[in-house]
């Protein structure tokens, strides 16, 4: 998501962050953060922009909580690949995707930068490999896995998306649940699965208050390397 974008989209919870609440951010995460804030730029604008970047890292617990009120639909799960030797989750959360990676893997590494949505993944999911990078930057040999995926995550950045081709195998897959700019997708030849919306399960009113309304993710993006 582009920086005005992300000001423009902010949800109500961008209220509960403070400018002092960046200075707690890991420190190679807050200068990769500031470094696309352009100079001079106010207080508010910086907080809202940086809203999921202080929900991931600070805040974990309120994503994981989200998370479980927006299950991915099943048809997406059902048109994923049954087999593959190796799956990839490039910015894993907790585990939303992943979990559903595993009963089609064999092996799967879920790949995600917060320290604090690492450590639920890996408690709820002990058999996953998770690993600490960027998606732009990803710690894998070339073409290491038949099914690379990410949930919610990445739109047409021309740096992940190299990313994610070079760590997968000839004749696999790279599946993007509820990217951004799924037509750039689509008119790129991508695969485009939209499945029918469906309600939210029932939830707590501070999920409302604070990120929104629940939208579990619905459309499904697939190319063969």
């Amino acid at each position: 998501m582009d920086y005005e974008q992300a000001i423009e989209e902010a949800p109500p919870g961008w209220r509960h962050f403070s400018v002092e609440d960046i200075e707690r951010l890991p420190r190679f995460v807050r200068a990769r953060e500031l470094a696309r804030v352009p100079q001079g730029e106010n207080a508010e604008r910086v907080v809202r922009a940086l809203f999921w970047t202080l929900v991931y890292h600070l805040e974990p617990a309120r994503w994981d909580e989200l998370a479980s009120f927006e299950p991915i639909h099943p048809d997406l799960i059902e048109a994923l690949p049954r087999t593959a030797a190796r799956g990839l989750d490039i910015g894993a959360g907790s585990g939303r995707l992943t979990q559903h990676l595993v009963s089609r893997c064999h092996d799967v590494i879920a790949v995600e930068p917060s320290a604090g949505l690492r450590s639920l993944l890996a408690r709820r999911l002990p058999s996953v490999d998770v690993v600490e990078a960027w998606a732009e930057a990803l710690p894998f040999p070339d073409r290491c896995s038949q099914l690379t995926a990410a949930c919610g995550v990445f739109g047409p950045e021309a740096a992940v998306l190299s990313e994610l081709r070079r760590v997968t195998a000839p004749g696999g897959v790279i599946a993007l649940i509820s990217p951004e700019k799924p037509e750039w997708f689509e008119a790129q030849g991508w695969d485009r699965i939209t499945a029918p919306a469906v309600r939210a399960p029932q939830h707590p009113a501070w999920i409302d208050d604070f990120f929104g309304p629940p939208s579990p993710p619905r459309e499904l993006l697939m190319a063969k390397v």
